[in-house]
């Protein structure tokens, strides 16, 4: 069972709730995800998990639309994120996360519950901490 974010930040087109080890992020409906955007998550990555292990969980409780630059823009990023995973609510969302796997820099996961993202991503965490011993 998941307890509550340490704190909630709102940056205009999106929800963050951190916790120690991972954050929640929410984009909100109708936002057309650019680099901008993802510069931003980056700031924030940046600043709330600097020089430490962590994971990103989105939550596709609404529609947006990314642009497709986006994902080549993040390879750029050298943060410790250790992976995504994106909760889904529906088989479409499912299928369009599960579609952008291949893209990203990091490992990526779908899934149907938050349980399962957290503890994906706590998986990753202990992965990335026996890979760098």
């Amino acid at each position: 069972m998941v307890s509550g974010p340490g704190y909630s930040i709102n940056i205009g087109f999106a929800d963050f709730d951190l916790y120690d080890n991972y954050l929640v992020g929410t984009i909100h409906e109708g936002v057309l995800f650019d680099v901008p955007h993802i510069n931003k998550f980056h700031e924030i990555f940046d600043r709330h998990y600097y020089n430490r292990p962590f994971g990103y969980i989105s939550n596709r409780k609404f529609d947006y639309t990314i642009n497709p630059n986006c994902y080549s823009e993040s390879k750029k990023y050298n943060s410790q994120l250790v992976g995504i995973a994106t909760l889904c609510y529906s088989e479409t969302t499912y299928k369009m996360a599960s579609f952008a796997e291949e893209f990203l820099a990091w490992p990526h996961k779908a899934f149907y519950t938050m349980e399962e993202c957290t503890a994906w991503i706590e998986k990753q965490l202990e992965l990335y901490k026996k890979a760098d011993l």
